[in-house]
């Protein structure tokens, strides 16, 4: 990220987890409606951000698992 101070203490960690909520929703989408360059350039955000911080690499599959908690969630509460 930038020079600039963090703002929560977790601003790395919230990206991290938005850009893979992101990427895996925005995955699921039909071919024609896909935002494929979209999705490559977050994921290539994520793998920067593991690069710097392995701690994070633990954090996106927590991610991962929670959106499909989220889902599951969702089919089963008819939302």
């Amino acid at each position: 990220m930038s020079d600039q101070a963090e703002i929560t203490g977790r601003d790395t960690y919230l990206l991290v987890e938005a850009l893979t909520f992101a990427v895996e929703a925005l995955s699921g989408l039909p071919i024609e409606l896909r935002p494929d360059n979209n999705i490559a350039d977050m994921k290539r955000l994520v793998e920067e951000f593991v690069r710097h911080d392995a701690g994070l690499a633990h954090s996106q599959m927590i991610a991962r698992r929670r959106l499909g908690y989220v889902l599951a969630y969702g089919k089963t509460n008819g939302t």
